[in-house]
């Protein structure tokens, strides 16, 4: 899990160069593979329980980094499922009770905040709406 790991960062710094240096179809590639990486460390989770591998984290800011990356491309529908990516994603962790549930509400916090932002950048009210109507259903769950 740690050369996964390692790889991981490896992909996400140098995509994190190319979208500074406004490379946005090439970061996009790097940060495919970035949030494949971190699905197979998802897909591992008490390994990297065990080795203090921060596969949450590294899970989101693979989807944000691609979220951030469509935005510029212009590809809108794609980096708002992204961020929906990432509520859905926290939910479901939501019904591990080995998990922090402390940990997993500040994130889902912080990601209902970044859909909010986007939405309220890009998308109109009733687009808005139906999102919210949908994670909320998906939270009385």
């Amino acid at each position: 899990m740690r050369h996964i790991e390692s790889y991981w960062e490896q992909l996400t710094l140098s995509s994190n160069e190319l979208f500074q240096n406004r490379k946005f179809k090439q970061a996009l590639a790097g940060y495919k593979e970035a949030l494949y990486r971190a699905e197979v460390m998802n897909d591992h989770r008490e390994a990297c329980l065990r080795l203090e591998i921060p596969y949450m984290q590294l899970y989101i800011i693979s989807c944000n980094n691609l979220s951030n990356t469509y935005i510029e491309l212009g590809q809108l529908p794609e980096a708002e499922n992204l961020l929906k990516r990432v509520i859905y994603y926290l939910l479901h962790l939501s019904g591990d009770t080995d998990l922090n549930k402390d940990e997993i509400l500040l994130e889902l916090r912080q990601a209902t905040v970044e859909l909010v932002v986007f939405g309220k950048e890009y998308c109109d009210q009733r687009t808005q709406e139906s999102t919210f109507e949908l994670i909320r259903e998906e939270i009385i769950k």
